[in-house]
């Protein structure tokens, strides 16, 4: 396989959205993404999906410390 062609077949998995990086830092190559595109605001709502799930991550380990400093066990039962 000449180096071109392999090029081309990894060019066009990545404008098609399937290989590319998870960080975001190849959301330019996908095609509908793309001003003129079929989803042109699709990239805009993934970097909003990936900044909602890096917040409930932090959220998440804030409280899990915030219950292991204050000795709170979110198995316990409420006693009445």
């Amino acid at each position: 396989m000449e180096c071109s062609n392999k090029e081309n077949i990894i060019n066009s998995f990545k404008y098609c959205g399937l290989t590319n990086k998870t960080n975001g830092a190849e959301d330019d190559e996908i095609h509908c993404f793309k001003i003129n595109g079929p989803v042109s605001e699709g990239r805009a709502q993934l970097r909003q999906a990936r900044l909602d799930n890096e917040l409930a991550k932090i959220f998440e380990e804030i409280d899990l410390e915030e219950d292991v400093e204050n000795g709170n066990e979110s198995d316990n039962s409420i006693e009445m």
